[in-house]
């Protein structure tokens, strides 16, 4: 009797994954084959272990010609296609045999849905669809050097069905990417399917080779070049194609062109959640918080009506309650943003954002063991990464008695010892984290930065509070950037050079961090050795946390109004208010308006300071003026007229 699935597998140098994705297959699928197309590493001695025979190919720079070789080895009914970094769920592939053993004739494939776990840690998760399952016919079969695709010979052409059947891939995560280095290995392949003919398709993958080298100027043109030569709105890529449109134009801050497109994509893909979550995220990006909190509060009040997902499910799942969450703390709601950040670490508990924004207001209100009953409560923190980053966390934020209790579940000593240097700063014992670093190795210190237990800024300011400048003196030889060494120099005052002041800024900001004032007395004297434009980057960070009459010290030092960005006016704003300065506050505002800053904010504060001061005549001209940059504001559209 012929087998029913043949699973088929085109491999090379995958030892560190293969045996995950066999062994999510085995037993269940009929038959494996297996084709290696030259691997150098212990790939085939992991394959031997699931199958009596490897395929050997040697490769001829098409991915196609190797799939088709593959088939060609089968016996089952049905192909199951998979690469090495990916795996199947056990009881999700039995339903599947199911589906295959009652399917309808004139069925030639199945479309299935790809999990792409993206970042350091598959934080992220980005989804496609791909027929990755297809009848074993001698006139099916993959044409294409790269992004290979499945053609039927005939006028019929390919019938496939979409099924609730999930792939996981874990290749785009960050050090896969890396060491896979498929970037290099990408671009000739695209550049041979282009000489032969245009495609849109080749256009759309040429566009992220683009994209994954961050060249977004380049990958914008080939995404709309892709766009305009698609075949039919229908084709999964195309639905793609737009959202990457939008998402290279939001990275450029043409945001008023990705609206445009956002509309038009609405009317085509209404049941999407993809283009309502973009259109909030610009809003909220414009800083047109109460336009984005419409929006988002009605998708996931409404996550029914939205469930045809094209780029991911978090743009429904997670995102939503991020921007909800970062809103209701700007509007000071705390209970509403503690709320939806704790939706969105339900969906990741791994997310930092969510984590370092929920920790933070928990600890406003709450005791440092209410946050450790919290978090044990939720039993996210067990193995020794997962409490890396926890901690990380929580010593960012100075929850000394919580980072205690958890560097006590380290197991690993060299975790351990780093971490507990870092709360040692915290604690302002500065001479014994100078001792249990000196004690240590230059080895144990680089592996301390490397794992994350504590990096440059903080042994700068526990060399600086115990006054060893001998320690970064022993960090000048450590770090290999020489911009780092120059600014190392710098602080010890063993330089007239002046460094970057990139680097001077992040110290002062680990100071705040930290609740470092001494030190940060210490270190703002050296702020005159720098352009006077420094006073607006100071300023901008006293105010993000939170010390915002000292910040309008440092702005109103600013001697070029010219230099003043639109987050610095709108930062004045906000501290002349608080100091009851109305007049000023609007003067600075019609300012920053004048300056040519179209920043939603500043037209807001304007008109509802203006509304306080009785001004209606001067608040119906700035509000004609809004309405004419932002149509589509709701909230302008409630000021009257």
């Amino acid at each position: 009797m012929k087998p029913l699935l043949s699973l088929c597998m085109i491999v090379k140098n995958e030892e560190k994954v293969l045996k995950r994705c066999l062994d999510s297959v085995y037993g269940i699928v009929d038959e494996i084959v297996i084709v290696d197309t030259g691997s150098t590493d212990s790939t085939k001695e992991i394959a031997l272990k699931y199958v009596d025979k490897i395929y050997e190919f040697e490769w001829t720079n098409s991915f196609a010609d190797a799939r088709n070789y593959a088939q060609k080895q089968a016996n089952g009914e049905w192909i199951l296609v998979l690469d090495a970094d990916e795996y199947v769920d056990r009881e999700s592939l039995q339903q599947l045999i199911t589906i295959l053993k009652n399917s309808k004739e004139d069925i030639d494939g199945y479309d299935v849905t790809i999990y792409n776990f993206m970042g350091t840690y598959g934080e992220r998760v980005l989804q496609h669809n791909s027929t990755r399952i297809y009848r074993n016919a001698p006139n099916i079969s993959y044409y294409r050097s790269i992004h290979e695709q499945l053609k039927k010979e005939g006028e019929e052409g390919l019938i496939t069905e979409s099924i609730p059947f999930i792939i996981y891939h874990s290749g785009y995560m960050v050090q896969t990417v890396k060491e896979k280095n498929k970037h290099d290995r990408n671009a000739p392949l695209l550049e041979k399917e282009l000489s032969s003919s245009e495609s849109g398709f080749d256009y759309f993958n040429l566009a992220n080779e683009y994209i994954s080298k961050a060249e977004v100027e380049e990958a914008l043109k080939y995404y709309l070049k892709a766009y305009k030569l698609k075949p039919d709105f229908r084709f999964n890529w195309v639905s793609m194609c737009v959202v990457q449109i939008i998402l290279c134009l939001k990275y450029l801050e043409r945001f008023h062109d990705a609206l445009n497109v956002i509309s038009d994509a609405e009317n085509i893909y209404s049941e999407t959640p993809d283009f309502k979550y973009l259109r909030g995220e610009i809003y909220y990006l414009q800083h047109r918080y109460d336009d984005a909190l419409e929006v988002l509060t009605e998708l996931v009040n409404n996550k029914h009506k939205y469930q045809k997902f094209i780029k991911s499910i978090e743009y429904l799942e997670y995102d939503p309650h991020i921007l909800l969450g970062h809103i209701y703390k700007y509007k000071g709601n705390i209970q509403e943003a503690v709320r939806h950040y704790t939706s969105a670490l339900s969906i990741n508990n791994k997310s930092y954002e969510a984590l370092y924004n929920v920790l933070g207001l928990l600890a406003k209100f709450h005791s440092e063991d209410e946050i450790i009953q919290f978090l044990e409560k939720r039993n996210w923190f067990i193995n020794e990464r997962d409490i890396s980053l926890l901690l990380r966390i929580v010593l960012s934020l100075g929850l000394e008695t919580v980072a205690e209790y958890y560097i006590s579940k380290l197991k690993e000593e060299t975790l351990r010892k780093g971490f507990q240097i870092k709360l040692n700063i915290i604690k302002g014992e500065y001479e014994e984290a100078i001792k249990q670093l000196m004690s240590g190795s230059l080895y144990s210190l680089e592996t301390y930065i490397k794992n994350g237990c504590l990096d440059l800024y903080d042994i700068l300011i526990a060399s600086l509070g115990a006054g060893k400048s001998e320690v970064i003196r022993l960090l000048i030889h450590i770090v290999r950037d020489e911009k780092e060494k120059e600014f190392l120099l710098f602080i010890i005052n063993e330089t007239d050079h002046i460094p970057e002041q990139t680097f001077y800024l992040q110290l002062i900001e680990r100071t705040l961090q930290l609740k470092k004032y001494d030190l940060f007395e210490q270190l703002i004297s050296l702020k005159d050795k720098f352009e006077n434009k420094i006073n607006l980057y100071l300023g901008h960070l006293l105010h993000r946390y939170e010390f915002i009459e000292v910040a309008l010290d440092f702005y109103q030092s600013v001697e070029d109004f010219n230099d003043l960005d639109a987050q610095g006016f709108a930062n004045i704003i906000e501290g002349l208010a608080i100091r009851n300065q109305i007049t000023e506050a609007i003067q600075y505002g019609l300012l920053g308006i004048n300056f040519g800053h179209n920043d939603f904010r500043l037209y807001k504060y304007v008109l509802e300071l203006m509304k306080l001061n009785g001004m209606t005549s001067e608040r119906n001209n700035i509000l004609e003026k809004a309405k004419n940059i932002y149509p589509d504001s709701k909230w302008l559209m409630q000021q009257g007229n």
